[in-house]
């Protein structure tokens, strides 16, 4: 039944999810059919969508969202984490984007969970389990199987975009471990707000709001429009009641529906081409997510990371 909390929860977050990767389409559509610059908008997006959380959350709590920049840890942290993680997450989502498809950036970001069990395991000493040996088996082999074909000596995607589609996996997994401490005294959505705005501010001067490049009219202001508000606003709101009624575990498996809709999108409107071998490396790195969700839980104690979704 629909109001069943659990249920609520699971349509919540699939509906995020899927926004998510629809959003990675718009994307490639502005940057391949209306010649605006990935650049731009992975810039500017990230300064209007934390303009308007903020605002959002002012109107909610008021002057309390600058309580952040009066403790100088606190500061530091944001700013590590807005500047390492939020800002090349974004960054290098909509760059990879630009350089291959919204589908092949979407699945190279989905790497992510793999390099957390890796760093996990180097900073405790401690050997993956089964299922976590196994998840980097199949990432590794998906990203194989995406990158060359199965042929060692080429390439199917560009080195740019593979570089950024792995940064942009880097950052997230960053972005995901590292704000604990600040989680503990700050709300999630404001974090995500504030690591936006300055995330805007700094590629501001690499690409301006004011530089405009391509076709604007109608149709690619619509589609700007809705990569700000449905793309970075409203998931990141309804992702995170979904946690709240479901956990972080459950909502991370549901989660992996945005490649799924990345790809299926992609396909089915842009037309994107994909060989059968492209879905057999989609299916080995979307195949982690489930093998590190049903892993007995580890002995160390789990620390609290920023359950926000997806950073499409």
């Amino acid at each position: 039944m629909l109001n069943n909390r659990s249920t609520r929860g699971a349509l919540l977050c699939i509906f995020s999810a899927c926004l998510w990767g629809f959003t990675g389409t718009v994307g490639q559509f502005l940057f391949q059919q209306m010649g605006i610059s990935s650049k731009w908008l992975a810039s500017n997006r990230m300064l209007a969508a934390g303009i308007l959380l903020l605002i959002y959350i002012y109107w909610r709590r008021g002057k309390e969202i600058f309580d952040i920049w009066k403790n100088k840890k606190d500061a530091k942290d944001m700013l590590l984490f807005s500047l390492i993680g939020m800002l090349f997450m974004q960054y290098g989502y909509f760059l990879a984007i630009g350089h291959s498809n919204a589908a092949t950036a979407t699945v190279l970001q989905y790497l992510a969970p793999v390099m957390i069990v890796i760093y996990v395991s180097i900073r405790y000493h401690k050997m993956p389990s089964f299922f976590e040996f196994a998840a980097v088996l199949c990432a590794l082999l998906g990203t194989f199987l995406l990158a060359t074909h199965g042929n060692v000596k080429s390439l199917s995607i560009s080195l740019l975009a593979l570089f950024w589609g792995l940064l942009s996996a880097v950052a997230l997994a960053f972005y995901t471990v590292f704000p604990k401490n600040l989680l503990q005294k700050y709300d999630t959505i404001l974090l995500i707000a504030w690591g936006m705005l300055i995330g805007g501010i700094c590629t501001n001067f690499v690409a301006p709001f004011w530089h405009l490049e391509g076709t604007f009219n109608f149709v690619s202001i619509g589609c700007i429009l809705f990569v700000i508000f449905f793309g970075a606003m409203l998931p990141y709101l309804t992702f995170l009641y979904g946690v709240k009624y479901i956990g972080p575990t459950k909502s991370s498996l549901l989660a992996s529906v945005e490649p799924l809709s990345s790809t299926a999108a992609s396909v089915l409107w842009l037309h994107t081409h994909l060989e059968s071998i492209d879905y057999i490396g989609i299916a080995c790195i979307i195949a982690t997510v489930f093998l590190l969700s049903i892993q007995p839980k580890p002995k160390i104690k789990e620390q609290k990371s920023i359950q926000s979704g997806p950073p499409a």
